[in-house]
């Protein structure tokens, strides 16, 4: 049991520094450690909930990165966050909810 939320801790932590090394490196290999790490807490995580709302939450800073005037470090990540987002809630949306 303890494993398991050490596993989910680190996938959370990679997707973090996926992220943030996606605003100020290179796009190309980043956005494939954040989507992989994304879609890996996904569907190994049991926090449905959890999981949902921060894919909603990826999917609508997506888009404010994409529409906003201010910044363009936010402008290039913006569709690869946008599109983790998108595939992780298809992913959590077709995966069924625990048993409480």
């Amino acid at each position: 049991m303890k494993i398991k939320k050490l596993i989910e801790i680190l996938i959370m932590i990679v997707m973090g520094l996926g992220w943030i090394s996606m605003l100020y490196g290179k796009i190309g290999h980043s956005f494939l450690v954040f989507l992989v790490a994304t879609l890996a807490f996904a569907i190994l995580s049991k926090k449905h909930g959890l999981i949902e709302r921060l894919a909603i939450g990826m999917i609508i800073f997506g888009m404010f990165s994409l529409c906003q005037p201010f910044t363009i470090v936010l402008y290039r990540s913006g569709f690869q966050t946008l599109l983790t987002g998108t595939l992780a809630f298809i992913v959590v949306s077709h995966k069924p909810a625990p048993n409480i």
